[in-house]
């Protein structure tokens, strides 16, 4: 190519540049600058504030206290008459009931007795079968005859589940009496009556030393 068409090449592309220059002056704004390595400035770092941490001071946690004081026993339950009482073996109530009548002398145990089962009735029956699983207990009854005391009178046995009488008692007129039981198992019941009574209740007790000692899930 010559120089000559050259530089008419050139004038031509200043000429059109100049052109849309003055038709457009933004134009050239718009045209991207280039970045050469060295010509841009230097960031300046950003200081990160850094928080503060507060320490706080935790108490350690206090031992828990034991509590050595015996738990109390459990509220006794309360024996009903049963609802089918031809299911038991036929028990026929000894004539002569002085052999059960005098009261057992209560039991020697320096620990107090722990009531966990009690018949509170005021006619006669035949209870529905309990569990006693302590090896010593005593029964400690009372007999209430308010209106026609001198006609009260108040008899009962207790029964194993073969029909075995393991004790017995009998109160005529109003009064107590405390009877102590040497036996233990299930299927055990009691067979009660009654004339002119008013009410009777009839504690199951055991000493507490027995009652830890033979208390189911201990």
């Amino acid at each position: 190519m010559d120089k000559g068409d050259l530089y008419t090449l050139v004038g031509g592309f200043v000429v059109i540049l100049a052109i849309a220059v003055i038709a457009n002056p933004g134009a050239l704004s718009k045209v991207p600058s280039l970045s050469f390595p060295g010509n841009n400035p230097v960031a300046q770092a950003t200081a990160v504030p850094i928080p503060q941490v507060t320490v706080v001071t935790v108490p350690p946690t206090p031992t828990p206290q034991v509590n050595l004081t015996p738990r109390p026993p459990d509220a006794p339950y309360r024996i009903l008459y049963s609802t089918n009482p031809f299911s038991y073996p036929v028990v026929h109530l000894p004539a002569n009931m002085d052999t059960f009548g005098a009261s057992d002398i209560p039991l020697r145990d320096a620990s107090p007795s722990v009531p966990f089962a009690y018949v509170e009735e005021s006619r006669g029956g035949i209870t529905q079968a309990f569990t006693v699983p302590y090896e010593v207990w005593a029964l400690n009854i009372s007999v209430t005859a308010d209106r026609q005391p001198q006609y009260a009178m108040f008899s009962m046995v207790v029964c194993d589940a073969k029909g075995n009488i393991l004790q017995g008692a009998q109160i005529q007129f109003p009064g107590t009496m405390y009877k102590v039981v040497r036996a233990s198992g299930p299927g055990m019941y009691m067979i009660i009556t009654t004339t002119s009574v008013d009410s009777f209740r009839i504690s199951l007790e055991t000493p507490l030393r027995i009652y830890q000692k033979d208390r189911p899930g201990t």
